[in-house]
């Protein structure tokens, strides 16, 4: 038993209770703390190597305020001074402390008496964090008998971790817009030219925890396809949860779809051209708007079924024939008066962009997407992006 099923910002005393009288035992994700740590150099160390080893490893959560036997906690022991304060604290202790910083979220949950402090530390795809504090240079790692110093091996397994979350991510992608290119798609697509976005998140290669298929079938709002408000049609697979864009059943073709894999990938696929006068076009400026917008859609859906940051986005273009770029604002009739050149091959697969956090609002989604942006512009032939103004600001539209 531990409380990680629990968003911090929900748990309360009855959660902190029931721990305790289920005796519920430090594992590698759970480390208990009498009280908290004081502000000798050697309590900064041991603060900072206990949540190094839990960030280096499966993330956890340090709470601090249960008094524990041999690991199985027997009794709160409230923290009765300034929570926000002490929370302030050891969270610039952290900041200051480690390198890499680490990702971790805090609370002090009221409990009769005072406080409990939790800090929940987010499990890395950046390791290892290394304790810093007057040059002490030391890593730590995490086993269900507490923290340990990793040895050399284990060390360069920590080393070698984000290169092959990297490999793979790109290989998911390879694999999958192969599939797309011969026609295996979980749909048949109405459209052969197409815009393809995969979300990855660092954890989809060792997730554990199951999808809420069965709440996420009824639920319309979330994961619906590019350019639709809502799911027309929803189907459980082999793969996870498949949403689609076509009301019509009997029409048997889609313009888009959702593939929510088991462990959290996200491929988004729309049709991509519109045709004037017979010739395909690719409309940059909307395309640019699709990535930007239902890029932070999906991590927001993620998120908000427990499947957390860090997240790789992709994005790729598919297109069957010839085509040609356009820079035409949409809705504008000038098509021709801002044409960019023909597409020169059949996939364009730019490079992929990470977030370390679910992106607060449309701005910071396209400042950290830009150079995918502008990159995309330059498959057609201009220079950069033409969906940022002189300030930097992204022109959204409508």
């Amino acid at each position: 038993m531990a409380l990680l099923h629990i968003p911090l910002n929900q748990v309360e005393e009855r959660h902190i209770l029931e721990l305790i009288s289920a005796r519920a035992p430090e594992t590698n994700v759970v480390e208990y703390k009498r009280e908290t740590y004081g502000n000798a150099l050697r309590d900064d160390l041991e603060f900072l190597a206990d949540v190094s080893s839990l960030a280096n490893t499966s993330g956890g959560d340090l709470i601090i305020g249960i008094a524990a036997t041999q690991g199985i906690p027997d009794q709160p022991v409230p923290f009765v001074g300034d929570s926000d304060a002490e929370i302030n604290r050891l969270e610039s202790r952290a900041r200051a402390g480690l390198q890499p910083r680490i990702s971790f979220e805090s609370k002090a949950v009221p409990v009769q008496g005072g406080h409990i402090l939790i800090l929940r530390v987010a499990r890395s795809y950046n390791p290892p964090h290394r304790v810093v504090r007057e040059n002490s240079n030391r890593f730590w790692s995490r086993s269900t008998a507490g923290k340990y110093e990793p040895n050399v091996d284990q060390l360069r397994e920590l080393f070698t971790l984000a290169p092959r979350i990297e490999d793979r991510t790109r290989e998911f992608r390879a694999i999958r817009l192969a599939r797309l290119a011969s026609a295996d798609a979980p749909v048949t697509l109405m459209h052969k030219d197409i815009l393809v976005l995969h979300i990855v998140p660092f954890s989809a290669f060792d997730r554990d925890a199951p999808l809420p298929i069965a709440k996420l079938e009824q639920d319309y709002t979330s994961f619906h396809p590019i350019g639709s408000r809502q799911s027309q049609a929803l189907k459980i697979n082999f793969d996870g949860l498949l949403t689609m864009s076509n009301g019509n059943r009997s029409a048997n073709v889609e313009r888009a779809y959702v593939q929510l894999f088991r462990g959290g990938i996200v491929e988004a696929v729309d049709g991509l051209c519109v045709r004037a006068s017979g010739e395909p076009l690719i409309s940059v400026v909307s395309v640019e708007r699709s990535i930007v917008k239902d890029a932070m859609r999906f991590m927001q859906d993620l998120n908000a079924i427990g499947i957390e940051a860090p997240y790789a986005v992709l994005a790729s273009l598919q297109t069957a024939d010839r085509a040609r770029f356009n820079y035409a604002q949409p809705n504008d009739g000038a098509w021709y008066d801002r044409m960019g050149s023909y597409t020169d091959r059949s996939q364009y697969a730019f490079n992929e962009v990470i977030f370390d956090s679910c992106p607060r609002d449309i701005q910071a989604c396209a400042q950290r997407m830009r150079p995918l942006l502008n990159q995309l512009a330059q498959s057609g032939g201009m220079a950069e992006s033409t969906s940022f103004q002189k300030d930097g600001s992204f022109v959204f539209g409508q």
